[in-house]
C-alpha cells in the first residue's frame, strides 16, 4: 500500500503524516518518504537522517565518471540510494532532499524511478511525505498512490487548495484508488467536521473527510523538541489513530 500527503505548508502535514507512520510501524515495518524539501519528517520522527536521494543525484550529475566501470548506474543508484536509508523503529527512511547545482536530471529521475519500483514492493506500506506541488510525483520518480491525503486547516480557503492539489493529481495522470481530506487543527467547540467546511469539500468533489482538533498537547510537544512526543489518549492523539485505522482497513 503506497499511502501519500499533500498540502501546502504551515497545515501540520508532516505532523500528522509522522504519527500516521508510528501507528502503522507499531504493526510492521514501514516505508517513510520524505518527498518536501522543506519538511522535517526525519526529525518529527525521531530518527537522524544520514543521507539524501539529492546528494546521491547530484554526485552522479556533477561527475557522470563516478560510477565504477565494472556496474551500471542503475546498479550503483540503487546502491547509493539504499546507504541513505535511515532507520528507526520498524521505520525506514528515505529522504529526498533537493538537487542542488547546473545539469539535466531527467535521466538520473529515470534511474531513480525504477530504484523506487524496485524498493517499495519490498515493503508493505510506504508512507510518502510530498511537498505542496506534489513535484516528484509529476515527474514520475514516485508511482500511484493507493490513498492520497489531502491536509487542510480550517478554512473554505484550505479546503479549496486542497481540492486544487486533487486536481493537480488528476492532471499529472496520477493513478489514485482513494482520496480522504483531513481538516486539522479544528476549534474545540466543534464535534467533528464543521458542516461549511464538510458541505465545500463535498462540492469540490472530495466525499471522504476527516477532522483533527486542535490540541495543547502538539503546541507543548513542538516546544519541547523536534520530534512529535503527545499522549495516546489526547484528542489530537485518538483523532489521527481512527484516521490510520481507516486508511488501512
Amino acid at each position: 500500500m503506497i499511502i501519500a500527503f499533500a498540502g501546502k505548508g504551515g497545515v501540520g502535514k508532516s505532523t500528522i503524516s509522522s504519527q500516521v507512520i508510528k501507528r502503522i510501524a507499531k504493526k510492521g515495518l514501514v516505508l517513510a518518504v520524505d518527498a518536501d524539501p522543506n519538511s522535517n519528517l526525519g526529525e518529527k520522527l525521531g530518527i537522524d537522517v544520514y543521507g539524501t536521494i539529492g546528494s546521491v543525484r547530484n554526485e552522479l550529475v556533477d561527475d557522470p565518471e563516478v560510477v565504477p566501470a565494472s556496474v551500471s548506474k542503475q546498479e550503483y543508484i540503487t546502491t547509493k540510494v539504499m546507504q541513505t536509508l535511515s532507520e528507526g523503529d520498524n521505520i525506514d527512511l528515505l529522504v529526498m532532499g533537493r538537487p542542488e547545482g547546473k545539469g539535466c536530471y531527467c535521466y538520473v529521475n529515470d534511474i531513480l524511478k525504477n530504484c523506487f519500483l524496485e524498493m517499495i514492493p519490498r515493503y508493505k506500506v510506504t508512507v510518502v511525505d510530498n511537498e505542496a506541488g506534489m513535484e516528484h510525483i509529476s515527474r514520475g520518480v514516485l508511482p500511484r498512490a493507493d490513498v492520497l491525503v489531502f491536509v487542510s486547516d480550517p478554512t473554505i480557503t484550505g479546503v479549496r487548495t486542497a481540492a486544487r492539489l486533487s486536481d493537480l493529481a488528476d492532471e499529472i495522470g496520477m493513478q489514485v484508488d482513494r482520496r480522504i481530506l483531513v481538516i486539522n487543527n479544528v476549534p474545540a467547540n466543534y464535534e467533528g467536521v464543521p458542516e461549511p467546511l464538510r458541505a465545500e469539500a463535498e462540492r469540490l468533489g472530495l466525499k471522504e473527510v476527516f477532522a483533527v482538533p486542535h490540541d495543547d498537547a502538539v503546541t507543548e510537544s513542538a516546544m519541547a523538541g523536534e520530534e512529535v512526543r503527545i499522549p495516546p489518549e489526547c484528542p489530537f492523539a485518538v483523532a489521527v489513530t481512527k484516521l490510520t485505522d481507516s486508511i488501512t482497513g
